[in-house]
Parts: structure tokens; C-alpha cells; sequence
């Protein structure tokens, strides 16, 4: 079985994450993809969070027609700083004889060789590397350094969308129309929950 890690704060999901599962199945046919949202992040600022619970209730909403899409809150109740090192342990352990994938976008993975134990990253998963429209990231040279220090990583040919969650954000601020952009279900649950000012 083929089991992928796509984590995040999603703070919102949006139908980007979702087509970005879909295709990142379809590509390296993956039996399994769990989405798992974080309690807060390192590299992020996390003033503008919303709560743990809603992330992962909006997540819940978004792929819950999804076949082999699963969300776990395996990071929202460990609490504290989520470290993807810890994760992947937890999840081995789970899967023990599962192949892991680790879903991450260009920008995260130019910098994952100064995550927490990167060196543990490498041992226990793949890496399927989602490129960005407008980021002008050397990939293939990051991709060949990291080799050497035992990364198997996997381009995905083409960016998947456009458009980020602090993009979103904005734009119900602005209280803008977003049925292209957020499943219902998440949006009818950020109007009722009044989150991000909308």
C-alpha cells in the first residue's frame, strides 16, 4: 500500500487541496492520503489561526467524498509545534508496511533540509514535491543536493491552483463570492462559525 502525508494548517481548506489530493493520487497511485492539519506551525505565523477543531471539522467537510482521502487529528492532539518527523514516526507505526509519501509544495521543500531531523524525513517517506505558479524555485538542483543525504523526491508535473489560504482569507474579509474556490459545506461553515470576518 502506498499511504501519503499531505499536512498543513489549512487554515482555510479550499478546493486547491482537494484537486491537489485527487491528482497526487491519480499520479503515483496512492491507495491512501491522510490530511492532517496542524495545532500550529513553527514557520508560521499563527495569529490569524482559526481553531484547531474548525480546520479540522472544515478539512472533515472538504473530503469527505474523497475515496482513500482521510483527515486525522493525530497533530491537533499531540498540541504544541507540529513536527513532521514526529508525525511520520506515529504513522510508520500505524503503516508499518505501507511505502510513505510526503506531499509538500515547492516553497517547503527548499527548505526541508532545515526542518527538525530532516535526516528522519528521508528515512521513513518519499517526498512528492508540488510545484507553484510564479515561483521561480530550483527544484531539480534541491532535489539532486538532498539525494545525497538519502531524499527520493517526485516532481508532480504542473501546479495544481492558483490560490492560497491567506488569499482566501482576504477575500472574505472582503466578502467576496468564493463558490469556485471553497467546497459549500466549508463555507456555509465559516459564515455559521463567523470565521475570518465574514
Amino acid at each position: 500500500m502506498k499511504t501519503a502525508m499531505f499536512g498543513g494548517s489549512f487554515n482555510p481548506v479550499h478546493l486547491g487541496h482537494v484537486k491537489l489530493v485527487k491528482k497526487a493520487m491519480e499520479t503515483f497511485s496512492l491507495d491512501k492520503v491522510i490530511i492532517m492539519p496542524t495545532y500550529s506551525t513553527p514557520l508560521k505565523d499563527n495569529s490569524e489561526f482559526a481553531d484547531a477543531d474548525a480546520r479540522y471539522d472544515m478539512c472533515c467537510l472538504a473530503f469527505e467524498n474523497i475515496d482513500g482521502a482521510e483527515v486525522s487529528d493525530m497533530e491537533i492532539r499531540r498540541e504544541g509545534k507540529s513536527y513532521t518527523y514526529l508525525t511520520l514516526i506515529s504513522l510508520k507505526e500505524l503503516y508499518l508496511d505501507d511505502e510513505l509519501y510526503l506531499i509538500i509544495g515547492a516553497d517547503m521543500f527548499m527548505t526541508i533540509d532545515k526542518w527538525m531531523k530532516p535526516d528522519v524525513i528521508f528515512d521513513l517517506a518519499n517526498i512528492i514535491v508540488v510545484p507553484r505558479n510564479g515561483g521561480s524555485y530550483d527544484i531539480q538542483s534541491q532535489a539532486e543536493k538532498l539525494r545525497e543525504k538519502g531524499c527520493r523526491a517526485f516532481l508532480m508535473d504542473k501546479p495544481v491552483y492558483d490560490v492560497s489560504s491567506t488569499e482566501i482569507r482576504e477575500k472574505l474579509r472582503q466578502n467576496e463570492d468564493l463558490r469556485l474556490l471553497l467546497d459549500k459545506k466549508v463555507l456555509e461553515y465559516i459564515k455559521s462559525g463567523n470565521l475570518y470576518g465574514y
